[in-house]
């Protein structure tokens, strides 16, 4: 999910302004919002993950406190971690592959997955096609915050044996156990 949009446009800028700019966002409020700020954005009301259909998940209102609504997700979170209302919504979730059908070009050059717990599920979900992204840029969590969720250690190993290398790790939020991970394919 991309929430706002405004980590795809400071992506974009940092780019040297990839002209195409595709984003994919499950919560209804923040997908209304975004096409009306950035309109020259590819926006997709859908949330991706390895098993796709009609899905549950919790779109924290916008009109609750400052900064939870990017908390939204497809997972709950830890008993011991609050983050807000739960607000629990059908949507319909589709795979990376079927993304990348919808893109349809031979390769993309960057993708930023921050998907509150589900990173795995959806890197999972492009299967082979996984190698016609050339560079990932994570949120990944090296601690449980999300039940069920999968951590760092199995999300680097699964990346590594499709063929990319981390090029870096940077500690975030909740003692530095959730963070950005930035990989590149290895061709």
């Amino acid at each position: 999910g991309s929430r706002d949009g405004d980590d795809a446009e400071t992506l974009r800028k940092l780019s040297g302004g990839f002209t195409a700019v595709y984003v994919v966002e499950p919560h209804p409020q923040s997908f209304k919002n975004m096409i009306n700020k950035y309109p020259n954005f590819r926006v997709f009301e859908l949330a991706v993950s390895d098993t796709p259909g009609v899905i549950n998940f919790n779109a924290i209102p916008h009109t609750y406190a400052a900064g939870t609504v990017g908390n939204s997700s497809m997972l709950r979170k830890e008993k011991t971690v609050g983050y807000g209302p739960e607000n629990w919504i059908k949507v319909l979730a589709v795979t990376g592959v079927t993304i990348l059908k919808l893109i349809d070009k031979p390769e993309i050059d960057m993708v930023k997955i921050d998907v509150e717990g589900c990173t795995f599920e959806v890197l999972k979900s492009f299967g082979n096609d996984i190698r016609l992204l050339k560079m990932l840029h994570l949120e990944v969590e090296k601690l449980p915050i999300w039940e069920n969720q999968h951590l760092y250690d199995e999300i680097r190993q699964y990346l590594q044996y499709f063929g990319f290398k981390e090029l870096y790790y940077v500690p975030g939020y909740n003692d530095g156990n959730q963070g950005d991970s930035v990989w590149s394919r290895i061709d």
